[in-house]
């Protein structure tokens, strides 16, 4: 197992948006320092919650001030550009990270960004813009190109201009990932299908055994191999010295500010307080206390603690390849948030590091109560 990290990112609003880029840089150096995996960084373009619009600039600028780490984008939405274009920035970013970039899809979460966008049909105009990125990395020579959103034409070679030239660095493409947060989620289901690599938003572990499932149903009808390893799942990880300390600075830090004012009420809106915390019954965001989260349903604690309660997931889930933290803004609590890392790199980490998950067949998995057909 390894651990990797998501820049939604999280942004307070007491954060400018300067001191913000910056503080994600420095969080991006201490993830690579301390031997994480990957970052993950999303795009939205209407939230000031999560304000990065393009997380291809942000990957470029970690690049420069990082040595191994992974760059993916978390998700690009190809809707909400020419897919031309996206395809050709990250083909030229596959290049100047050399094998370290993953590429996210998503069709994007927010309505206000498919308005600002003029994008009436997400999941539609998804399927295509990503068809046209793989046509373009995959294709060699001229082809015309006629559909429904989008309609363009790559030309000959031009011995002169020595192009159109651009590939990827990494073959057919960059690896392509899709993350599902509804339970039973049908977008893991197109993930398995497509073979992409999945990731699983943990609003509650009760769920994470049908994502995988409809991940395998996906991927079974289409022929593809799946493989527990190579499932991310995102969480909420916070490690102190000592369980007391991690619960206060989850609770009255920037991770509990973020829940207060943001996360829980837009659960709440769209509906997924009851898949964040069933056994509570009927809830609104104002009745959950962010305590109880922290010691009941985050990672939060102690090395030894964010050990065991991760056991609960594995158990629930059947097992994943990769734990995806969620960074917050700690820049008041600088010192507290650089020794989560360190704990994750020095006392998390190679204590996972080995583990190593069995995929079962479809035929032999139970099927999970929240899976119907």
């Amino acid at each position: 197992m390894d651990i990797g990290m998501f820049l939604v990112p999280f942004r307070l609003p007491q954060t400018s948006l300067k001191d913000g880029y910056d503080w994600d840089m420095q969080v991006i150096r201490w993830a690579d320092e301390f031997g994480l995996s990957e970052v993950w960084v999303a795009e939205h373009s209407t939230m000031r919650w999560e304000p990065v619009c393009s997380p291809e600039l942000y990957l470029a600028a970690a690049l420069a001030q990082t040595k191994q780490i992974k760059l993916c984008t978390g998700a690009n939405v190809p809707a909400h550009h020419n897919p031309v274009a996206l395809a050709h920035r990250l083909m030229q970013l596959d290049h100047m990270c050399q094998g370290r970039l993953i590429v996210g899809l998503g069709a994007g979460a927010y309505p206000s960004d498919h308005k600002i966008h003029g994008n009436s049909n997400p999941p539609e105009k998804m399927a295509e813009a990503v068809d046209i990125m793989r046509k373009i990395w995959e294709t060699k020579g001229p082809f015309k190109y006629e559909g429904k959103y989008w309609q363009f034409e790559i030309p000959e070679y031009d011995p002169v201009q020595q192009g159109p030239f651009f590939e990827p660095f990494q073959q057919p493409g960059p690896p392509l990932a899709m993350a599902g947060l509804s339970p039973a989620s049908r977008t893991l289901t197109e993930a398995g299908r497509n073979g992409y690599l999945p990731m699983s938003f943990n609003v509650g572990r009760e769920y994470l055994a049908g994502h995988w499932y409809r991940y395998m149903q996906g991927a079974e009808a289409a022929g593809h191999q799946a493989d527990r390893n190579q499932w991310r799942v995102a969480h909420n990880i916070l490690v102190a010295d000592t369980d007391e300390e991690a619960i206060d600075l989850a609770v009255n830090g920037a991770m509990g500010q973020t829940y207060r004012e943001w996360l829980l009420p837009g659960y709440e809106r769209g509906g997924f307080l009851p898949v964040m915390v069933p056994e509570l019954g009927k809830v609104t965001a104002a009745d959950i206390d962010i305590e109880y989260l922290a010691r009941e349903k985050w990672l939060v604690g102690s090395p030894d603690t964010v050990i065991k309660k991760l056991q609960r997931d594995l158990d629930a889930s059947g097992g994943f390849g990769t734990l995806i933290h969620f960074a917050f803004d700690y820049m008041d609590q600088r010192e507290q948030y650089r020794r989560h890392f360190e704990l994750l790199g020095t006392e998390v980490i190679p204590r996972i590091k080995g583990l190593k998950h069995k995929t079962e067949t479809l035929a032999e998995l139970k099927r999970p109560a929240d899976v119907k057909d």
